[in-house]
């Protein structure tokens, strides 16, 4: 009976381990699978991020919320997309084509926008840096809302170029800065 009962526990230990093992198994792999589906929900990864996309035609296309930090888009069109919440902080944007494209609530902060056109752009609720004064054309641009330095604004407004009506707002392009 005793060596039954041995033969019996030791069964039930590997079952024991088993469990253990498999446990620990189901474990890591919930973790895995949480993070993942909270990484999609947050829009993890780095989309664009860091890397050379110039003379590239991303042109009438849906990058919303997409992640275009530090990228160098020299030449690069993104006209008439959807770029709503993107990411440009820190981009390279020299001659980068913004013309209809929908840049609500997108942050260009500490861009570099020499030559950029934002001709007919929607640029409500948007974050800029004080490059935007090198922007090549602001020709009926909808900037309601947008942030930009204190100082900046008085240099946009005195830009020739800041006229016009947006043609899908309606907004009028110096009301939209507050210009005098």
């Amino acid at each position: 009976q005793q060596q039954q009962q041995q033969q019996q526990q030791q069964q039930q230990q590997p079952s024991l381990w088993n469990t253990l093992q498999t446990g620990l198994v189901t474990g890591v792999v919930a973790c895995s699978i949480a993070f993942n589906a909270a990484n999609a929900v947050s829009g993890g990864g780095l989309d664009y991020a860091g890397i050379d996309i110039s003379g590239q035609s991303f042109a009438n296309g849906n990058y919303k919320g997409k992640d275009f930090t530090q990228v160098i888009a020299k030449g690069t069109t993104f006209a008439k997309s959807n770029l709503q919440g993107c990411r440009f902080y820190k981009a390279f944007l020299v001659n980068t084509d913004f013309s209809g494209s929908d840049l609500r609530g997108a942050s260009l902060e500490d861009t570099s926008m020499d030559g950029a056109s934002l001709r007919d752009a929607i640029a409500s609720g948007a974050y800029f840096g004080a490059s935007l004064v090198d922007a090549k054309d602001l020709t009926n641009a909808d900037f309601t809302d947008a942030q930009l330095p204190i100082k900046t604004i008085p240099l946009v407004c005195e830009r020739e170029d800041v006229k016009g009506v947006n043609p899908v707002t309606g907004v009028d392009t110096r009301d939209s800065l507050m210009c005098p």
